[in-house]
């Protein structure tokens, strides 16, 4: 399989921790599934280091992830205003429940009856072509991930960056299409945590190709930068390397 291809050249280039993460939307559970409940934000960690996570309405753990990706319908009556009392005044990530309804109202609604099973796997593990391709990333590698997506065709990603995680790394790109940059909500981060360096890129699954085709030609991949034959170099830097050799 491809995919499997891809994640060796993509660890190698990148030099990542671990291997980027499959998301596939289906509706029936992957084999080799560990078992028991996930928390979105845990079950990414779990499967850059090699598990193989079936999320459905019963194993997410959390009632907002499973809502964010789509697996059960949004929250109403005493559960949605539990939900805004939690966010307000319990995680305080938002300072008012029109802020938080605000937040709703303004980004990409989930993907609800889509699919059964949300299933996670190391790229390499994935039985069938993932949806999303995710990257748990430092910035640097984070740079490097773009700019070879948008190498070919140079058209920037409209990105979504407020709001949980799940919705950030997972169903915002799922339902636009587009490359998203994500460095979790806080809590997301303190509760499993994440290091200050990490943060997410989430590549859609038809972009891959694209991307990894990108590796030998530019320079956020392996090529070399050069200088075109008969311009010469930079003023800018002829006059920097002569002030680092008189110092």
């Amino acid at each position: 399989m491809i995919w499997q291809e891809y994640s060796k050249r993509l660890r190698e280039v990148l030099r990542l921790k671990g291997s980027p993460i499959a998301v596939s939307y289906s509706m029936v559970p992957a084999s080799g599934a560990s078992q028991g409940s996930y928390m979105v934000c845990r079950a990414l960690l779990d499967a850059r280091d090699g598990a193989i996570i079936n999320l459905n309405k019963e194993s997410c753990f959390c009632p907002g992830g499973a809502w964010h990706l789509g697996l059960t319908p949004r929250p109403s009556g005493e559960e949605y205003k539990f939900l805004q009392k939690f966010l307000v005044e319990g995680e305080k990530l938002f300072c008012s429940i029109a802020t938080f309804h605000r937040v709703m109202a303004l980004t990409t609604p989930p993907p609800l009856g889509l699919a059964e099973y949300v299933v996670l796997s190391p790229l390499e593990k994935a039985e069938i072509a993932p949806d999303l391709v995710v990257f748990l990333c430092n910035p640097e590698q984070a740079c490097r991930l773009v700019t070879l997506a948008t190498y070919p065709d140079g058209i920037p990603p409209k990105t979504e960056i407020v709001g949980s995680a799940c919705h950030m790394v997972i169903a915002y790109p799922l339902v636009s299409g587009e490359i998203n940059i994500s460095f979790l909500d806080y809590t997301a981060r303190k509760w499993q945590k994440y290091k200050p360096d990490e943060l997410f890129v989430t590549i859609p699954y038809h972009k891959l190709p694209g991307l990894v085709g990108s590796i030998d030609l530019c320079s956020a991949g392996t090529a070399k930068v050069e200088f075109p034959s008969g311009l010469g170099e930079p003023t800018s830097r002829r006059e920097g390397q002569a002030s680092r050799k008189s110092g």
